[in-house]
């Protein structure tokens, strides 16, 4: 039987209240406080029986504060269960709910079919059974991963997935708010979009660590607008990553027309050719700043005055190049990215991650070669470099490492497998000291200033000019104690 209580809300009316079925030893399964106003408690005692509640009504009423009791059907919690379970049966698209696990909480009848499954088996299964292309980990470790049009297959037939984080309103925008997510599969057409779409880009699961995780919070807001939106940032620090992860956080996404191209592509005919596309559209452009100034402006003042109707999302180097006209334009909706060298004390991370890619693309086994080597060693040795390619310089090292630990038929990455590593120049490029050797303690800082001063003068002497002795006339120091320096950072003959 469920019971519901109208009462007050004072400080022990509930103790009170349970005190009376507990005089009568009944047993409550469960309970609810809430109601419109907020002034109900909700009741379920499996084995209550009618001459009891009568009972237990006039003891009830006898307690302070208490208004009115009587018998219901269903507590507000069953009645909703119920209706969504309803709504969810006659939903003809997959729907289902996962844990931060990747479990699946519930699923409907028609998600169940699709994965072959009877509606009773799907709780408690791993949705990465079904989808094991899915990088599901990285889905659910953050927020900023694809959200909607994102491509799956399940036994053998096309979705596309739409994927909405379940957070707690305690930590918003935090790792530790995403309790889970609901996913829906929607099918997806062959010739899904217009003539003129181009094929999605790769879906892409950002790297939220570090100084990027603001980056990521970022285009998480952005990217759903319809204002155009720029992405800034040096070679290699993620702008295309970034470019095609905006498209797939677009609801536009879902239906999947989508145009990219290049700077270098880009004239007034093409402009023109772009502006007349489908307002669902995305216009993917890549690296803005190789376009001529004037077709720049022209682009700008399209927007501008409206005549653009497909969503924009670039990428350039820095806004300080950019035509004024766009700089206008993307003053208040533009996202930098830090470079690599800004974010060491995160380089052993993104090293796993990487190692981790790696791996998957030549489906091999490679995460315990990282993990069981010699990794703070290595990410010691790989966070002084200043790695001006950012993650292209960092994962050709990686790779070059992986092929040396192949050829000597290792188990782990030890720091042999990069002899090859080069320190990429010394102090800072654009920002400021501190930013330049963050994670760096001040001697690394130092040596590091040192080393680049001396490669750089022995690299502007002739060869037959690169002594020791030479170097310390030049530098008014002793001729042992370049020596000695020299032999240190590795730059002696």
């Amino acid at each position: 039987m469920r019971v519901e209580i109208t009462c007050s809300d004072r400080v022990g009316i509930l103790q009170e209240i349970m005190g009376v079925f507990a005089d009568f030893r009944i047993n409550v399964r469960t309970g609810e406080i809430g109601g419109d106003s907020g002034d109900k408690v909700y009741l379920w005692a499996p084995g209550l029986l009618i001459t009891q509640f009568q009972s237990i009504e006039k003891a009830l009423q006898r307690v302070t504060g208490v208004r009115k009791v009587r018998r219901i059907d269903l507590i507000p919690s069953e009645r909703r269960h119920f209706e969504l379970d309803t709504l969810l049966r006659h939903v003809a698209d997959p729907v289902l709910s996962v844990d931060p696990e990747g479990r699946i909480i519930a699923a409907n009848l028609a998600a169940a079919r699709a994965f072959g499954v009877s509606l009773e088996q799907a709780p408690g299964m791993q949705l990465q059974r079904f989808l094991p292309r899915l990088q599901l980990e990285e889905l659910l470790r953050g927020l900023t991963a694809p959200r909607y049009g994102f491509p799956v297959a399940v036994r053998g037939r096309p979705y596309t997935l739409d994927w909405s984080p379940i957070t707690l309103d305690d930590a918003p925008g935090a790792v530790a708010s995403l309790a889970g997510a609901v996913l829906t599969l929607q099918p997806r057409a062959a010739s899904a979009g217009e003539t003129t779409a181009q094929v999605p880009p790769e879906p892409q699961v950002l790297w939220d660590l570090d100084l990027r995780r603001h980056c990521c919070l970022q285009l998480q807001q952005l990217a759903p607008l319809s204002a155009p939106l720029l992405i800034l940032g040096e070679r290699g620090s993620g702008k295309t990553t970034f470019l095609n992860a905006a498209y797939y956080l677009s609801p536009l996404a879902e239906r999947g027309r989508v145009y990219r191209c290049c700077g270098e592509e880009l004239n007034r005919q093409r402009i023109e050719y772009l502006a007349d596309l489908s307002a669902e559209t995305v216009v993917l452009l890549d690296d803005l700043n190789t376009v001529p100034v004037e077709v720049q402006r022209h682009l700008a003042e399209m927007v501008l005055q409206r005549h653009f109707r497909p969503r924009l999302i670039l990428t350039a180097t820095q806004l300080g190049g950019l035509a004024p006209a766009v700089q206008q334009l993307f003053s208040g909706c533009c996202i930098q990215l830090p470079p690599l060298r800004a974010m060491r004390p995160a380089i052993a991370r993104f090293c796993a991650l990487m190692v981790d890619q790696i791996s998957r693309s030549a489906s091999e086994t490679l995460g315990t070669a990282w993990q069981g080597g010699e990794p703070d060693t290595i990410s010691d040795q790989l966070k002084l470099m200043d790695w001006p390619t950012n993650f292209i310089g960092l994962e050709e090292q990686l790779r070059a490492a992986i092929a040396h630990l192949r050829a000597r038929g290792g188990a782990y990455l030890s720091i042999d497998d990069f002899s090859a590593v080069a320190e990429q120049g010394s102090g800072p490029v654009q920002e400021s000291w501190s930013a330049w050797g963050r994670g760096l303690t001040l001697a690394e800082q130092m040596e590091k200033v040192e080393r680049g001063i001396l490669e750089e003068l022995l690299q502007s002497q002739p060869k037959r000019l690169r002594s020791s002795r030479a170097l310390a006339r030049r530098l008014g120091i002793s001729h042992t104690a370049v020596a000695n320096k020299l032999r240190k950072y590795g730059l002696a003959d």
